[in-house]
């Protein structure tokens, strides 16, 4: 009991040393004056081919409840790059572009010129506004034709300029059937599986259609094969992963095998992050050399 005191007042005296530090060092930047930031660890991920780069934050806080000895921890996902990139992500989606793929009446061109993914009601919002255009294409049947001189044998030996006639498939008649703008948005929010696991959960997205034919725009985009929600969930799994950002926790105590006890998405200073708490219970006889560590990175 005597060592748990002792331990309890060491953990005092070095929290207060936190709180210190945290009040005088510029570089850190904790929320919370009784916090100690660690990092940011920056990584990247490959979403599509674009590089983006993603840094995470821990904050670190000593807390004591039952003579217990806790550590609670934040990591802070920073996602701006990715809000910066959303844009060539959502170009690298296979859309149909061709207005001839085949003559006919079928040939849908899909344009995104507005792609967003920001922060509002409590989740990360992917949103896309853009148009359908449906084109019908027919084989010309008038061909293209031109003249070209070209060096013949006339006989007797003798070789002289002649003109030929050259023909080939007229271009195509292409014609705009119907254009019909659409607008897409697919929350997404972080959420706690268990102790040790974190995921990306998308809800039922929103699909407005728009312009005099909206009740045909659905159908082009399933005649189409186009699901850009699904292409959105597919990049944005790839781009936001949980399991990179808990690997940025420091090894120190990451050993103690902290539990997930909250998770979401927030908005820091105008740019998407993500944030996840966590909370480890430490022995006492290693409180004093972890918390002596963890100043230690702070000063690297």
């Amino acid at each position: 009991m005597h060592h748990l005191r002792q331990a309890l007042f060491n953990v005092s005296c070095l929290a207060t040393t936190f709180a210190t530090i945290c009040a005088l060092s510029g570089p850190l930047r904790a929320e919370s004056p009784d916090e100690v930031e660690i990092g940011p660890v920056v990584y990247q991920q490959n979403v599509n081919g674009v590089a983006v780069s993603l840094s995470a934050t821990t904050y670190i806080r000593v807390a004591t409840s039952d003579k217990k000895i806790k550590l609670n921890a934040r990591v802070v996902g920073d996602l701006s790059d990715l809000q910066r990139k959303i844009g060539p992500i959502v170009d690298s989606f296979n859309l149909p572009k061709d207005n001839c793929r085949s003559f006919s009446p079928n040939n849908p061109v899909v344009s995104i010129p507005r792609k967003e993914l920001s922060f509002a009601n409590g989740a990360a919002l992917f949103s896309v506004g853009g148009s359908v255009t449906m084109w019908e294409c027919l084989e010309n049947p008038v061909p293209n034709s031109k003249i070209e001189w070209e060096i013949r044998d006339v006989g007797f030996g003798i070789k002289t300029k002649v003109p030929v006639l050259k023909t080939w498939p007229g271009s195509p008649i292409k014609t705009i059937l119907v254009t019909q703008p659409f607008n897409a948005s697919l929350p997404v929010s972080l959420v706690t599986r268990n102790a040790h696991s974190v995921a990306v959960e998308f809800s039922k997205p929103d699909i407005e259609l728009a312009g005099q034919y909206a009740f045909i725009t659905k159908g082009i985009l399933k005649i189409a094969g186009i699901d850009i929600n699904q292409k959105a969930q597919d990049a944005l799994q790839k781009a936001i992963d949980p399991e990179k950002l808990l690997l940025t926790i420091p090894d120190d105590l990451s050993k103690y095998g902290p539990t997930v006890t909250s998770s979401r998405f927030l908005d820091a200073a105008g740019h998407l992050s993500a944030e996840i708490e966590l909370a480890a219970e430490i022995p006492a006889a290693a409180i004093n050399d972890l918390l002596k560590t963890l100043l230690e990175r702070t000063k690297s």
